[in-house]
């Protein structure tokens, strides 16, 4: 066996036991399981795949928890079918892109898996951009239609009306029906809930081919661009996480990180294979997501430093009134960790803090462990499986153990470019 061939074996090795430590293999009734497989057979690992096998598996588990209640497995799939055929036939297909503006709640969910069912591309759109931003987005990406909460309805403007336009979030309000103008000027655009009450529940064929998703970088250092990448072949890309950070199946997760962002993403990601219940909120509140997690028990809390660091701040004595001890994961990525915040948060929750340095174009290149972290408070951490760092100069070779250079990653789920 020569050196390459070891190695692959090696990590093979790793990604099995990565995945088969979280549970997701566990059994199930012998009908429930084939379906399931059945679905992963015909979908591919796509967010439409795992809604139909989490449905056949465990149709009455809570998949979504949000402020206007509780969405099953067995929901969730019918929904996003019938919203997918309603799509289908407002005249969106495989291939088509759609851009959706949410914050975190199930029409997020609906209109990812109902895309995902038609082989449409989904596009995400920051909820903090202005006006302008959007505009620039949209015209650059030219999506066939636009998915988003009315609260965004007037910063789409032009470039928004000149395309299919679907509400998910609706707020009822005095002298607003759901057939009267937004704002006078156009007709309003049907809410996702209308099209999943008349929709079909009935099974979809899956796509030739797969949509893409593509999330927005930053802007840090010039206009967004945005990040594309095709769904994965496997869920062998997911090992790298779960080797460094232990999410288990059939658990709960609390995503208070925007999911347009990577890093709320990427905890939706990571949930459907697992068939995670999810807890979403579409505003942070930092007292409100203890209470959140300490009613559901949840087992894992996602979010960015910032979120942490405002969580902290309400203190000892009403920290205290929640009791968060089922916590074994507080995820942390988007931003720099401060080693005194870390150290902070950990002598308050426990040893239970996972950070994760990446980017949008590479998805991750380190994760820290509360190990870590205590070792060396703000480190970055190191490399999960899978997955390559190195420091180059400016002539391309690897630089000298402290000495600085270039940071380059390598790993599965590397973007395939800018649109």
């Amino acid at each position: 066996m020569n050196a390459d061939t070891a190695a692959r074996a090696r990590y093979k090795l790793q990604v099995a036991r990565a995945l088969l430590e979280t549970g997701m293999a566990r059994p199930s009734r012998p009908d429930r399981a084939l379906r399931a497989l059945a679905a992963l057979q015909r979908w591919g690992p796509t967010p439409a795949a795992a809604y139909t096998a989490a449905a056949a598996r465990y149709p009455d588990r809570l998949a979504i928890v949000d402020e206007r209640g509780t969405v099953t497995f067995g929901e969730a799939h019918l929904r996003s079918n019938a919203l997918a055929h309603e799509l289908r036939g407002a005249g969106i297909g495989e291939g088509d892109g759609v851009a959706i503006m949410c914050r975190n709640h199930r029409g997020f969910i609906d209109a990812t898996v109902a895309c995902s069912k038609l082989g449409a591309s989904v596009l995400y759109l920051n909820t903090a951009f202005a006006g302008p931003q959007i505009a620039d987005v949209l015209r650059r990406e030219a999506p066939a239609a636009v998915i988003y909460d009315e609260e965004f309805g007037a910063l789409l403007g032009e470039a928004g009306a000149k395309r299919k336009r679907f509400i998910a979030w609706h707020e009822p309000a005095a002298g607003r029906s759901h057939g009267s103008p937004e704002g006078g000027a156009s007709p309003a655009a049907p809410l996702l809930e209308d099209l999943i009450a008349s929709g079909s529940h009935a099974d979809l064929r899956p796509p030739a081919a797969c949509g893409r998703v593509v999330i927005l970088t930053s802007g840090t250092t010039g206009a967004p661009k945005g990040a594309a990448r095709k769904e994965p072949d496997s869920i062998e890309p997911m090992a790298a996480m779960f080797s460094k950070i232990p999410l288990r199946a059939k658990e709960t997760t609390v995503i208070a990180a925007p999911m347009f962002h990577s890093w709320g993403f990427a905890h939706f990601t990571l949930a459907l294979p697992l068939g995670s219940t999810l807890v979403l909120a579409r505003k942070f509140d930092p007292e409100q997501t203890l209470e959140a997690v300490a009613r559901h028990r949840a087992s894992a809390l996602a979010v960015v430093p910032v979120m942490l660091q405002r969580m902290l701040e309400l203190g000892p004595r009403t920290i205290a009134r929640y009791d968060v001890s089922c916590l074994r994961i507080i995820a942390l990525s988007g931003s720099v960790l401060p080693g005194e915040l870390a150290t902070r948060a950990m002598d308050l929750f426990g040893d239970v803090l996972y950070n994760l340095y990446g980017s949008t174009e590479v998805a991750w290149a380190t994760i820290a462990t509360p190990e870590d972290l205590r070792a060396a408070p703000g480190t970055a951490g190191r490399p999960p499986i899978g997955t390559v760092v190195k420091l180059l100069d400016a002539s391309g070779r690897e630089v000298a153990p402290g000495e600085g250079g270039r940071i380059f990653v390598a790993n599965e789920m590397m973007f395939e470019g800018y649109t």
